[in-house]
Parts: structure tokens; C-alpha cells; sequence
């Protein structure tokens, strides 16, 4: 009786797995509507509680900051690092992933911010180099 159920078993293992990996390549080479990057997508960072959502377009070479629901954000693409000031001085800062294939495809991913400092202070005196 078991080897009646490993030998269907077997069969059927036999007979999905070439499905899948037919399948799998032809989603995965799919390009979006747009036209775009496959994997470019919204950001989001947690700051104590505060959800923010960045766009890619918030990446670009330009460097210059955002300003998002009185949060300064710093992209420096050049340290892979995201850095931001809150409203009430708190700096954090986040790690970039940098995602590109051929020559217009770049997306970034941003890792988990982490509190440098909470210290209440001046906005606008804020080191960007550490």
C-alpha cells in the first residue's frame, strides 16, 4: 500500500514540476505596462510609527533632498545610504540596494532605518558626511 502511494506521489511530482519551470521564466521576463523597470517600486520607511512611501523618481543623480510630510530626506546614492531628519531633529539613516540591468533600468531598495540621533536640534545643521 505505501509503495502504491510513493509510486503516485512520484507521478505526481513528475507532472507538476515540468509546469512549473515553464511557467516561472515566462512571468519573470514579463516587462511592465509602462515600459519601465520590472522592479522598480514605492519605498516605504517605518520612523518610529510613521509610515513614509518614496517613489524611485526620489533617487536621482541630482542628490537634492526631499521634503515628505516635514521629514527632510538625503539620498547620497554615491554612500548607498538614505538619510533623514525628522521634524524635532532625529537623524536616521538606511542602507540603499542598488538594482540595475541594461541601461536604463535602475531601481533602488532601502534596508531598515536606524536612529543616529534623537537629540532636538537645528534642522538645517545637519552633517551629511560622517
Amino acid at each position: 500500500m505505501t509503495s502504491t502511494l510513493n509510486v503516485c506521489a512520484l507521478a505526481l511530482t513528475c507532472a507538476l514540476v515540468p509546469a512549473i519551470l515553464t511557467a516561472t521564466p515566462a512571468a519573470a521576463n514579463e516587462k511592465p505596462a509602462g515600459g519601465g523597470c520590472p522592479w522598480a517600486q514605492d519605498v516605504k520607511l517605518d520612523l518610529n510609527g510613521k509610515t513614509l512611501t518614496l517613489n524611485q523618481e526620489a533617487f536621482s543623480a541630482k542628490g537634492e533632498p526631499l521634503d515628505l510630510e516635514g521629514y527632510q530626506i538625503y539620498p547620497l546614492l554615491d554612500q548607498l545610504k538614505l538619510r533623514i531628519l525628522g521634524p524635532r531633529g532625529q537623524e536616521w539613516e538606511a542602507g540603499l540596494t542598488r538594482l540595475s540591468g541594461g541601461k536604463r533600468c535602475q531601481a533602488f531598495y532601502v534596508g531598515k532605518p536606524f536612529l543616529v540621533s534623537d537629540e532636538t536640534g537645528d534642522r538645517n545643521s545637519l552633517i551629511l558626511v560622517r
